[in-house]
Parts: C-alpha cells; sequence; structure tokens
C-alpha cells in the first residue's frame, strides 16, 4: 500500500497536468494509477508511446517547476534520488548543447534557493565508452542557509541594535 506522502506526491502530479495541459490532452497522457496493477509492489512506469505523446503536447512555453531537495533528516549526505533534479549524460557537445536550452534554471540561483550542480568527467574505466570522453552532469535546487547562529546573513547589511 502507498504512503500518504507518496499519494500527495501522484496527487501533485495531477495537479501539475491538469494546470498545464489542454484538458482534452490530460486523459492520453497522465497516469491513470501510481502503481503497476499486474504487481501492486512495482511502480507506475509510462510505455515509449505515452511518453511520446506526453512529450509531443507539452507547451513550450511552460516554466521549469523545480522543488528543492528535502533535507529535513539533518544529515551530510543528502540523498537526491526521487528529488526534482537532472542528470545528462554523454559527451561534452551534448551536455553543452541540452544545458544551452535550459537557461531558465539558472534564475533559481538566487538570495532564497541555490543550485547544487555537479560536472565531471567519467571514468572510461568503468561503464563508460573506451572510445570517447564523457562527462556526467547533475543539478539539484536547495534552499539557501541563513548563515551561522550570531552572524548577519551573507550580503545583507548588518543592522547595530544600537541607537
Amino acid at each position: 500500500m502507498a504512503s500518504f506522502k507518496e499519494y500527495v506526491r501522484q496527487q501533485e502530479f495531477v495537479d501539475f497536468v491538469l494546470e498545464h495541459f489542454e484538458p482534452d490532452e490530460v486523459d492520453s497522457i497522465a497516469p491513470t494509477h501510481q502503481f503497476n496493477l499486474d504487481s501492486p509492489d512495482k511502480p507506475w512506469s509510462a510505455t515509449k508511446d505515452q511518453v511520446l505523446q506526453m512529450w509531443q503536447n507539452l507547451r513550450p512555453d511552460m516554466p521549469i517547476n523545480i522543488t528543492p531537495i528535502d533535507t529535513s533528516d539533518d544529515t551530510k549526505d543528502t540523498k537526491t534520488y526521487g528529488e526534482d533534479g537532472i542528470r545528462i549524460t554523454g559527451t561534452w557537445n551534448f551536455i553543452s548543447s541540452v544545458l544551452g536550452r535550459l537557461k531558465d534554471i539558472m534564475a533559481f540561483e538566487n538570495p532564497h534557493t541555490k543550485l547544487r550542480l555537479i560536472f565531471r568527467g567519467v571514468d572510461s574505466t568503468k561503464d563508460a565508452r573506451p572510445d570517447r570522453q564523457s562527462y556526467v552532469f547533475y543539478v539539484n535546487l536547495e534552499k539557501r542557509s541563513h548563515g551561522k547562529a550570531g552572524r548577519p546573513a551573507k550580503g545583507l547589511p548588518h543592522i547595530d541594535s544600537k541607537p
């Protein structure tokens, strides 16, 4: 059985689809259930045709809707699996051509949120192709901290409590 948190996330997705698609397009692209009916423990998965149809029907002017990583467990090793984010792998030319189309994400680097960015080469001795240099790029969003206790936040003027 799905947890309430998973149900809420599914409902948020449905609300998002309803808000950003034409009404007659929604029925053909939105998942009808969260779990596979043949195997209740297996998460829902779209077919290739469903993905292509959904992708084709996306409005090109739709704003990017990214939420910060959940850091409520207060651990240094924040898990990003299942959080909003992007992973792009491949050659430098491919990654840069995709990033050029995603420049709107840069606006999330602001006084309230910051981008968690990783861009590095892939070790060709692992699973990468040995005949070329491959790279991996990750982006997630974090809430900006308010600095250490007793110190003014960076970039903000210090307010003296004395008159």
